[in-house]
């Protein structure tokens, strides 16, 4: 029997840490499945929003885009009842592959996140636990993955013949797009401001790396890159652009450092390189990345979990230079 209200991490006002608080339990559509919810990860977007630096913040709100759970009641498809389940975060996406439409849309703000006992979902949009995955494990999958397989595979057109460059290689979407391609048997370098991100990455089978913190880390990397994958722009992605080989591609999902200072159009039009951004993915993009997770048993690094009522403190931790992995709710 589904109970009547649960518990929620509620964000009530901008600049401050979402409170738990007892919510209604929502009602799921005919084309919806309710889940019950074992683990929500937590991203850089919860912080933006939490601070008033994402656009058309609308409050309250529950956040969490990161959502792993148990199918508890699916009217039109009563077989996902009991199966473990992923949701996929991007919504409204729309029929172009190329891009998203403009009623695209996010989960976990506006529509209710992941950081509650229950959370309704469309099914089309469910996606399969692998058996060799937990869900705390699962949910650090999500976001950060989808956007990191299609800025790899969609965007960048990932092969294992590729020398791939992976900036930022310790936050979220930069672990797992080191993880994707390694696993895809591609040659791959990495920066960090870590040493010990750097040295991880060449234990798990990286050809070599470079400390962003150094002034000429540039210069400690090869080049002819077949695709570089960055998320921050900023001074730095100049330097980026003269690391492309022929043909090479510089895709983008963030702009964390702001904008580009110089870029020459030297290392650009004569080896008919090209500059892409990209963000999020589509739901095929969601269901082709986890047949990949499957297929290659990929596991990603959690740093901890932590319970609903301490969701301060996972936010502290999220934003700690000792983090190393995702950090999950698990209501």
């Amino acid at each position: 029997m589904r109970p009547s209200h649960m518990s929620a991490a509620v964000l009530h006002s901008l600049n401050a840490f979402p409170e738990q608080s007892v919510i209604p339990v929502p009602m799921p559509s005919d084309s919806e499945a309710l889940i019950r919810v074992e683990a929500c990860a937590l991203n850089r977007r919860d912080d933006w929003i939490r601070m008033g630096l994402y656009p058309n913040i609308e409050l309250p709100s529950v956040l969490g885009s990161d959502v792993s759970g148990v199918v508890m009641e699916c009217g039109a498809a009563p077989e996902w009842i009991g199966k473990r389940v992923v949701l996929c975060p991007s919504l409204n996406w729309g029929g172009n592959t190329r891009h998203q439409s403009s009623a695209y849309q996010i989960l976990g703000m506006p529509s209710q996140g992941g950081l509650a006992e229950y959370i309704c979902h469309p099914v089309n949009q469910l996606v399969e636990v692998p058996k060799h995955l937990s869900h705390a494990q699962a949910a650090a999958f999500s976001l950060a993955g989808l956007t990191a397989w299609r800025a790899l595979m969609v965007q960048g057109g990932l092969t294992s013949e590729h020398r791939v460059l992976i900036t930022g290689a310790g936050g979220g979407v930069g672990s797992l797009a080191t993880r994707f391609a390694l696993s895809v048997g591609s040659q791959v370098w990495v920066t960090s401001g870590k040493v010990s991100v750097i040295e991880t990455a060449i234990a798990e089978g990286a050809c070599g790396g470079a400390s962003y913190m150094s002034e000429s880390w540039w210069k400690e990397l090869p080049k002819g890159m077949d695709l570089i994958i960055d998320g921050s722009g900023g001074d730095g992605f100049g330097r980026l652009v003269s690391l492309l080989g022929m043909g090479g591609r510089l895709v983008f999902y963030g702009g964390t450092n702001g904008k580009w200072p110089s870029i020459s159009p030297q290392h650009l039009f004569f080896k008919q390189a090209a500059i892409i951004g990209s963000t999020m993915g589509s739901p095929e993009s969601f269901k082709d990345m986890w047949a990949h997770i499957a297929a290659k048993q990929l596991v990603p690094t959690i740093d901890s979990c932590w319970p609903l009522a301490k969701v301060k403190a996972a936010f502290g931790r999220l934003l700690s230079t000792e983090r190393s992995g995702k950090v999950v709710i698990e209501p």
